[in-house]
């Protein structure tokens, strides 16, 4: 039990997890669900209780393993006021299950031929089997109006896996009636299945609008933390600022490659996107998503993507001049890196010229102006606030 529980929690950790026990519509149909069989993997005292010559262990706790080899049947019953409706949390938990009582011969030492009946010759009874058990209900919310009916939260110990909704009336539950209770920590397939089909980290929004992006995941995350990679699909597309809930957990803001608040169109309706946890931003952030606009930062080096912004603007070849007259300054950017030959460049004057003049962009060095009849610069050839185009 020891070396199995201490296997499991290298591979799961120490957060409850469950494998199986999936909860379906009965055929034919009736007002009752079945559960499958399935195994539930939760942090236990190592011995809750003392067993046979074995003592109790509160000190140390393991990961048991709760086994249900058999499906069982869960009942459910509908609200009897009109309009009304109810939600069943079908909820589970792990359990020691001690059965096989007998009594048992003991050694007697001062008459070794005839066994003692029981510990100290008491007659008295032990437990011989102590089973890892998986304890499967249904918890009853409360009945309200449809469509306002809550799903009750699960009791301590217990795990949530499944919700089954039933109207005032019903004769029978289907599986429209059945959905997976958000924060199940249900394991998808086997665990080496899972992890190769990347199932627990991909999710199909559950949201209702767009903007506001709902992921569920199984099993579910607890917390984002940081350098965490999930992808969703969208249902719909983004039309300015968004937010992710993960496992019904807070909506943080999604933000692009430039740390931004999304504008729209960034998140495409039925798209893949894919995201990754700041801490120092609380914030997810954009990696990848087929089918809209890549936000990012705008370029500062040469080989740096330029922003739409960028291009719309010039900023890459106009500049406002920094110098003075004669001496004129261009600081673009991103930078331009070298003098090229035909390198063209935009520039607002600040002051007139007053005789010949120079140029100089980006610390490269100044450089002499010539007209167009290549000579030098005479007075009021580059006018104050007026605008002027270069080519080197």
């Amino acid at each position: 039990m020891i070396a199995i529980a201490k296997l499991a929690s290298a591979m799961f950790g120490s957060s409850t997890i469950v494998n199986g026990l999936t909860v379906t519509a009965q055929s034919p149909a009736a007002m009752a669900v079945n559960v499958s069989s399935g195994e539930i993997y939760e942090l236990a005292n190592l011995e809750a209780t003392a067993y046979s010559s074995l003592a109790a262990d509160v000190t140390h706790s393991v990961m048991k393993q709760g086994i249900s080899l058999n499906a069982q049947s869960l009942t459910i019953t509908a609200p009897g006021t009109v309009g009304y409706s109810i939600n069943y949390l079908i909820q589970a938990t792990y359990q020691d299950t001690d059965s096989d009582a007998a009594t048992l011969p003991y050694y007697n030492s001062s008459n070794p031929s005839q066994a003692w009946s029981g510990p100290n010759n008491s007659g008295s009874q032990q437990y011989t089997t102590r089973s890892g058990a998986v304890i499967v209900s249904a918890k009853a919310g409360v009945a309200a109006t449809t469509g306002s009916q809550a799903t009750p939260s699960p009791d301590s110990g217990y795990v949530g896996l499944y919700v089954v909704t039933v109207a005032y009336g019903a004769a029978t539950i289907t599986s429209g009636n059945i959905a997976q209770y958000i924060g199940a920590p249900l394991l998808p397939a086997g665990l080496l299945q899972t992890i190769q089909s990347g199932a627990s980290t991909y999710a199909v929004d559950a949201g209702t609008g767009a903007n506001a992006y709902k992921l569920n995941f199984t099993p579910a995350i607890s917390a984002p933390l940081d350098g965490m990679v999930v992808s969703f699909k969208p249902n719909y597309t983004n039309t300015g600022a968004s937010t992710i809930s993960v496992s019904g957990g807070t909506a943080y803001p999604v933000v692009g490659c430039a740390q931004s608040a999304l504008q729209a169109g960034e998140i495409t309706a039925e798209g893949r996107v894919q995201v990754i946890w700041s801490g120092n931003l609380s914030s997810w952030v954009i990696l990848s998503a087929s089918g809209g606009p890549l936000q990012i930062a705008a370029g500062t080096k040469g080989n740096h993507a330029a922003t739409l912004a960028q291009v719309q603007s010039g900023s890459s070849s106009y500049i406002a001049d920094t110098g003075t007259a004669n001496t004129y300054v261009a600081t673009l950017i991103p930078a331009l890196s070298a003098y090229s030959d035909g390198v063209k460049v935009r520039v607002k004057i600040a002051n007139a010229n007053t005789g010949a003049s120079t140029l100089n962009v980006n610390a490269l060095g100044a450089k002499t102006i010539y007209g167009a009849a290549h000579v030098a610069l005479q007075a009021g050839e580059l006018v104050a606030n007026g605008y002027a185009e270069f080519e080197y």
